[in-house]
């Protein structure tokens, strides 16, 4: 099938009224990593397509006391981000560099297990995501935009337009295991923030799995097995054997489901040995 159509919008408003004038029949593009992948592979073959290059959802910003990252801003502008040392760390792991500078925040939202490493600092942080359609715009945070392997709660009608990150304390790390050093699908990834009490004793924790199961997903019982505890060995490996034992691999060419299992709690528990 050959593409009659090729959207440019120049503004979210033009964008939205595209996507509900066309519908189902319209694929989005942000940087085009995904999409173009699955036209190259044979996958998908769309009669009509829309880019949000131009739509002015790039860049990041300061808003109501969070930081604003547009959907268009590139992978590589986050490496940037030393505000957010996080989510610098695992935008500077991220494929290879020509494809930093194409792939969107927005964008690896909606990437494919084990792809979607940009959500997993993003869910340490508790990022909410902000949605622009007919109806106007509404957030949510990023937990609940993912509901299942491929499906999120975006609207058939909704454009992902921004991710707000609020500026939260405590320490952060990410690590990702991939079967080369560079440019590779993740075994898997692991974000971790921790907020310390007075005492010395965990008062928060973050813990976010990516490769793990049908989306980026935050490991509760883990965070649970921290709070209220000192981090230490034993707080650790109960977080560590909490994570392993919730997440929900899959099996792939790259790794099965039980080394991936096995392989969440040897890289929680190195993340969080990484902050004492």
């Amino acid at each position: 099938m050959t593409t009659t159509d090729f959207f440019i919008p120049r503004s979210i408003d033009e964008a939205v009224g595209l996507l509900g004038q066309h519908g189902a029949d319209l694929v989005v593009l942000g940087g085009g990593t995904i999409v173009m992948g699955m036209v190259n592979d044979g996958l998908l073959f769309p009669a009509k397509a829309m880019s949000l290059a131009h739509a002015g959802i790039d860049g990041v910003r300061d808003v109501d006391g969070m930081i604003e990252i547009g959907a268009t801003t590139t992978i590589a502008r986050l490496a940037q981000l030393n505000r957010l040392p996080i989510l610098a760390q695992a935008a500077s792991m991220f494929g290879a560099p020509a494809v930093r500078n194409m792939a969107t925040v927005g964008g690896n939202l909606f990437a494919m297990p084990p792809a979607g490493d940009i959500a997993v600092p993003l869910l340490a942080l508790d990022a909410q995501v902000e949605l622009a359609g007919p109806r106007g715009r509404r957030r949510l945070p990023l937990d609940q935009f993912f509901i299942g392997l491929g499906q999120t709660a975006r609207a058939a009608d909704e454009l992902v337009v921004a991710v707000r990150v609020p500026l939260t304390g405590g320490q952060t790390t990410y690590l990702r295991y991939g079967r080369r050093q560079a440019n590779t699908p993740a075994v898997v990834a692991v974000g971790v923030r921790v907020v310390a009490a007075a005492d010395g004793t965990v008062a928060d924790a973050r813990i976010a799995l990516g490769a793990a199961g049908p989306h980026p997903l935050r490991a509760r019982q883990a965070e649970a097995a921290l709070i209220g505890q000192p981090l230490d060995t034993p707080s650790i490996a109960a977080a560590a054997h909490a994570a392993q034992a919730e997440c929900d691999p899959l099996t792939d060419a790259l790794a099965s489901e039980w080394y991936r299992r096995r392989m969440v709690g040897v890289y929680v528990r190195r993340a969080l040995e990484s902050l004492t």
